[in-house]
């Protein structure tokens, strides 16, 4: 999602456990089914829930062991108590409630834009797609805007359908229902700024709630040289892949895209030198 940051530390979620790097066929039966710890009495220790495996991970009933399928990250969400697999694959498949970042390619209708989501193929865009629009009074995109937009519908040999406006069958992830007029919505075009592609496992991390070059970038403070101001910026990052940055400055905007493209090789103690590295720059 849109995410604005006003030079204040972003808070870091407890809803996450320690990454661990996985390869496909590791037997990870022990990181995910954990034994009681010593201080723990098996016998009054409430029985806790199996946990749900999610992408790249397998369980063989046969010797009750869990093993990897994917090369990547080993990570654990309690909120719906599952485990997955983070990894980087190379060409984005659109999945439903997908959060992504398209461009207009043109108005292939009275009714319709057709935009590059960087997927297999064009999605659509209906024109009614945004909140509070009407026959009379809807946006009018030109070819080459920038959307940030939700992933309708997806069905095989069909058109993928987007969507401007908040999911009504769940929260949406907390998305802002505003008027499209008003530019404070979640979803819809994005205005100003630059935007660059970014891998795919890059754009997942970056969408953590606790990812740490946008935790140290949030917390950065420009040289004593230009008034030692925290950084005010705007991101929106796609699952597909794209990346739009908006600060106040082009010097600001280059620093945090190098310092975002940069983390995806680098530890969390690597990842916080050199955010403070670049950000003395400016």
């Amino acid at each position: 999602p849109k995410l604005l940051i006003m030079g204040t530390k972003t808070k870091k979620s407890s809803a996450t456990s320690k990454i661990t790097t996985v390869l496909p066929g590791d037997d990870l039966t022990e990181h995910i089914l954990l034994p009681p710890t010593a201080s723990e009495n098996p016998k009054t220790t409430k029985t806790k829930a199996s946990p749900k495996l999610g992408t790249g991970l397998s369980y063989n009933p046969q010797t009750t062991r869990i093993t990897s399928t994917l090369a990547g990250r080993l990570r654990y969400v309690p909120a719906n108590n599952t485990y997955h697999v983070l990894t980087n694959t190379k060409k984005y498949i659109p999945q439903i409630n997908d959060r992504i970042i398209g461009i207009v390619e043109e108005k292939i209708s009275a009714e319709y834009y057709r935009v590059n989501i960087f997927g297999p193929h064009p999605a659509l865009l209906h024109t009614l797609s945004f909140e509070n629009a009407t026959k009379r009074n809807k946006p009018n995109l030109n070819a080459g805007s920038l959307l940030y937009c939700r992933v309708e519908s997806c069905v095989a040999d069909s058109d993928t359908i987007l969507s401007c406006k908040v999911n009504d069958g769940n929260n949406d992830g907390g998305a802002k229902r505003k008027d499209w007029m008003t530019d404070e919505g979640t979803y819809g075009e994005l205005k100003g700024g630059v935007n660059t592609r970014i891998s795919l496992g890059l754009a997942r991390e970056l969408l953590l709630p606790d990812n740490v070059v946008v935790d140290a970038l949030a917390s950065s403070r420009t040289s004593s040289a230009s008034g030692g101001e925290p950084m005010a910026f705007e991101i929106a990052v796609g699952v597909n892949g794209v990346l739009w940055v908006h600060s106040t400055s082009p010097e600001c905007t280059v620093v945090i895209l190098n310092a975002i493209k940069n983390s995806e090789v680098l530890n969390e103690e690597q990842v916080r030198g050199m955010v403070k590295n670049v950000v003395s720059t400016l």
